[in-house]
């Protein structure tokens, strides 16, 4: 049994300083766009409190690691340039990060429409040998709306 006389001079073995805390995550922010929930994430892995957590995010942001907008503007060039989602797909997924919907309004505004069809074609050039309501399906399942198969595809769907 371990008693101690000045409960003020207690602290834990295990704690750690917030300051090892914001140097891992300015680390984990400098290597590539982060939104607030990948740093909460990472966090709550390392074992920090939630007072920790709110204290590192504020410092982030105020030194620029953290910045919604960028991260948004970042996160849809990725996915239309790379992985050639549509709308839709990229708004959920923007949404799932919990980002305010001003800023992932902005940022789907910002999509280059020519790659945008460039990518909607190709994805259908892809499955050409599908069904109509197989090729539906798929594009519907990259993002693309039913209005993107219409006006760019010269699509005719049956809503």
């Amino acid at each position: 049994m371990i008693c101690m006389a000045n409960n003020d001079s207690f602290t834990q073995p295990n704690a750690v300083d917030t300051k090892v805390f914001l140097e891992r995550a300015q680390r984990y922010c400098a290597t590539a766009e982060r939104c607030e929930m990948d740093v909460e994430q990472l966090l709550t892995r390392l074992n920090a409190s939630p007072m920790q957590i709110d204290e590192v995010i504020g410092i982030l942001k105020e030194q620029s690691y953290l910045d919604d907008g960028r991260y948004c503007r970042a996160f849809v060039h990725d996915k239309v340039a790379f992985q050639g989602w549509g709308r839709m797909k990229i708004i959920m997924g923007l949404r799932t990060k919990r980002l305010p919907e001003t800023d992932i309004q902005e940022a789907i505004s910002d999509i280059d429409e020519q790659t945008y069809v460039a990518n909607l074609r190709k994805a259908m050039q892809s499955k050409r040998g599908l069904d109509r309501q197989k090729l539906t399906r798929f594009l519907l399942q990259r993002g693309y709306t039913f209005d993107d198969l219409r006006h760019y595809a010269n699509y005719e769907t049956d809503d």
